[in-house]
């Protein structure tokens, strides 16, 4: 048994996402979790969490996935460990952006945290406005190809960008607007963690 996630680009339309998941029950698959990146009048862009029986069952899944009419597999990604629980890692996330207890620490955990639950390349923190954003892929195109992307989010009180970098696949919309809230999050405990410094 082996853990994936599966990231497609679809039709819009009635039906299509059970198609897929028909086409993945078909080599063994089980579709375990979905979640929807990305949404326009036309096209969805959705990640899904799949175990498959056997390793080399993943060229017939890809090839099975594409026989959907207008689909495309934008990525399989084999996972190490279970299937990520997308609203579990964000109250764990929050929960250790709210336990640190120096401004620095914050902002560690939120580059690291983002790094894991992103799959990210590098993750750093930037003076503010001296990084280049660089950003390919944001949101409102989800036709795109995938491609090397990167996203800049400002921490307006600590004065920092978070700059995230990942080289194989564009930052969703979904995936920038968990990064934003992420980094609101810790920029206000940075802040509360400061104050207190500033009283001692």
């Amino acid at each position: 048994m082996g853990n994936y996630l599966v990231r497609v680009q679809l039709p819009d339309r009635p039906g299509a996402l059970g198609a897929v998941a028909s086409r993945i029950g078909a080599v063994g698959g089980d579709v375990i979790s979905i979640e929807i990146l990305e949404r326009s009048d036309r096209l969805v862009v959705d990640e899904l969490g799949v175990r498959l029986p056997a390793d080399d069952l993943l060229d017939l899944l890809r090839a099975e996935i594409v026989e959907v009419d207008g689909v495309v597999v934008e990525a399989l990604r084999a996972l190490d460990g279970p299937i990520p629980d997308r609203h579990a890692e964000t109250i764990d996330a929050v929960a250790a952006l709210l336990s640190q207890l120096t401004p620095a620490a914050v902002l560690a955990c939120l580059a690291e945290h983002v790094r894991r639950v992103l799959g990210a390349d590098a993750v750093g923190m930037g003076s503010r406005g001296s990084a280049d954003p660089g950003v390919t892929g944001g949101p409102g195109d989800p036709g795109r190809p995938a491609g090397a992307g990167s996203m800049v989010v400002s921490l307006p009180r600590s004065g920092s960008d978070l700059v995230v970098v990942r080289d194989a696949l564009m930052f969703r919309e979904r995936e920038q607007q968990w990064v934003a809230g992420m980094a609101a999050v810790a920029d206000r405990r940075w802040r509360e963690l400061s104050a207190r410094e500033s009283l001692v």
